[in-house]
């Protein structure tokens, strides 16, 4: 028997089409199809005794990594049918109208100018070891740029759109170093606030994790393809090297130095360099673990597009209790939350806006920045709302994603 969608309804979406069509569909999608759908759930779905299985307004290909698990609890209450919003894009004009009115807000975490600074200062410092002349006062340079973006996080602790907001594209492992050290430093600050001085140890590994990879072969680093077994042994070398360099240049600190040394060890034991296992890897590198891993994934590179930061979340919490600490990539998915700062979405009200922020362990109602897209609507500066305190506001669908090439980013 073939089981087809039903089109329920088509709904008008003021302000939320793309490409001149204005018409938002819900479909029936039975349960048994759920895994090769994609759109929004429309309402929620719950259990005949009111427990939540599904809430309205999270894109179902989020839970594409144990969609046949959530199928089975369905089917096991006797739901047989889901409602789907069928998303819709922005156009073009209006993606950059949203994300330029992001940037003059204020609301970003660190400023272009600031992102480009740092990762200058980590280009030095990283061509200076490659030819041999590294000195404590460069690893001092980068301590006090530590310093600088603890505060940054401190004052307004929200990761928004600071991550690599620099362009140059052949610049991605300085441009990598700067996103770690800020989402490490992001989450120890979700984990830690009262701990200021570990945090800004996090940042400051964070930004010297892979400073090793200055003494590994260009050929290898820069391969646009998969390792083979010699190269990636090769590649294996750099944690150690990157400690190594950091002692000589005077760096005593233990929680920097594990940074370095341990960013690659995993849960299970199977990372490297050490095979360090659970909880006998230092709390600083376990964090700057869950950091490299969500950049790395969202990165874009010459042989690979950027996955989104939903995708990557999604990745990270399945291999969680394996590859990461449970705790830190649960704090990863509650301060992004299921709709990560870049989401584009229509909210209840037909306005559409840009996640800027998470909103604490609520997962589905962050901060949004709205903005009309109907020129002419005497809106002048966007509006910030948290949807926590909005009462019945909230997003009705999943419009895309900024990804980072589209911000500025470069990874």
């Amino acid at each position: 028997m073939i089981i087809e969608a039903e089109r329920v309804e088509s709904i008008k979406a003021n302000g939320m089409a793309a490409s001149g069509n204005e018409q938002s569909i819900i479909v029936k999608v039975p349960v048994q199809m759920l895994g090769d759908s994609s759109g929004i759930v429309a309402a929620d779905v719950m259990t005949d005794n009111g427990a939540m299985i599904l809430p309205a307004g999270v894109d179902i290909t989020f839970f594409e990594s144990n969609i046949e698990d959530l199928i089975k609890k369905m089917e096991a209450h006797g739901i047989s049918h889901v409602l789907i919003q069928e998303t819709q894009q922005l156009s073009d004009e209006d993606l950059e109208e949203i994300i330029e009115n992001v940037y003059s807000a204020g609301e970003t975490l660190i400023s272009k100018e600031k992102a480009s600074d740092i990762v200058k200062g980590i280009d030095t410092l990283f061509h200076s070891i490659s030819e041999n002349e590294i000195s404590p006062e460069m690893i001092n340079s980068v301590v006090n740029m530590g310093s600088d973006i603890t505060e940054d996080i401190l004052k307004q602790p929200s990761v928004a759109f600071s991550l690599g907001r620099v362009r140059e594209a052949d610049e991605y492992t300085f441009v990598h170093s700067f996103n770690v050290a800020v989402l490490a430093g992001f989450l120890a600050s979700k984990l830690f606030f009262d701990r200021k001085d570990f945090i800004q140890k996090v940042i400051t590994g964070g930004l010297l994790h892979d400073m090793g990879k200055a003494k590994i072969s260009p050929a290898v680093l820069n391969k646009p393809g998969a390792l083979d077994q010699n190269e990636f042994k090769e590649m294996k070398r750099h944690p150690v090297l990157g400690m190594m360099l950091a002692m000589n240049s005077g760096v005593r600190d233990e929680e920097i130095l594990a940074v370095i040394g341990c960013h690659h060890e995993k849960w299970s034991g199977k990372g490297y360099p050490m095979g360090r296992r659970g909880m006998d890897i230092p709390l600083s590198a376990r964090i700057t673990a869950v950091a490299d891993v969500f950049d790395a994934l969202t990165a874009k590179r010459v042989y690979k597009n950027p996955m989104s930061s939903r995708n990557a979340i999604s990745i990270i919490l399945k291999d969680a209790g394996v590859h990461f600490d449970v705790s830190i990539a649960r704090e990863l998915l509650v301060s992004l939350g299921l709709y990560p700062p870049g989401s584009i979405v229509g909210l209840s009200d037909g306005r559409t806006g840009i996640v800027v922020s998470g909103s604490g362990k609520d997962l589905i109602r962050p901060v949004v920045m709205i903005k009309h897209l109907q020129k002419n609507d005497g809106m002048n500066a966007p509006t910030f709302i948290d949807l926590k305190t909005a009462g019945d506001l909230r997003i009705l669908s999943y419009l895309g994603h900024a990804e980072k090439r589209e911000l500025g980013y470069s990874l």
